[in-house]
């Protein structure tokens, strides 16, 4: 084996290195662990139980489907909620970074904010 080859498996070697360690650092996001869960929601037709709740910035609940249907639970305005639950699923969602406030809550599937199933979620 060359020196040229060995200086190119060298620079090959430290690129792929470099590559990994930039990917392994995008991966870690900030270094808080997510909150525990202080709150349960749960929802079902149609409704939500809590359907109005106070939490302290930055927590995280659980939303519980107890229905038969698919639903939703949707802050309005802040990009946060979940996506379609199937009866029975569960599931944390962080609410992390949505600022101070009081928000509206929904469902979005067809029907179901209209039949009443909305509340509120403040965040102190």
């Amino acid at each position: 084996m060359d020196v040229s080859n060995r200086r190119r498996r060298t620079l090959t070697a430290a690129v792929l290195l470099a590559v990994a360690a930039l990917a392994l650092v995008g991966c870690g996001g900030d270094d808080k662990a997510l909150t525990a869960p202080s709150v349960t929601v749960h929802m079902g037709e149609f409704f939500y139980r809590p359907a109005d709740l106070t939490v302290a910035r930055n927590s995280a609940l659980t939303v519980v489907n107890d229905g038969a249907v698919v639903h939703t639970w949707i802050v309005k305005g802040a990009g946060v909620g979940t996506a379609g639950l199937a009866p029975g699923a569960s599931i944390i969602v962080d609410l992390k970074g949505i600022a101070p406030g009081t928000y509206t809550v929904f469902c979005d599937q067809p029907g179901h904010t209209q039949s009443g199933q909305t509340g509120t979620l403040t965040i102190t």
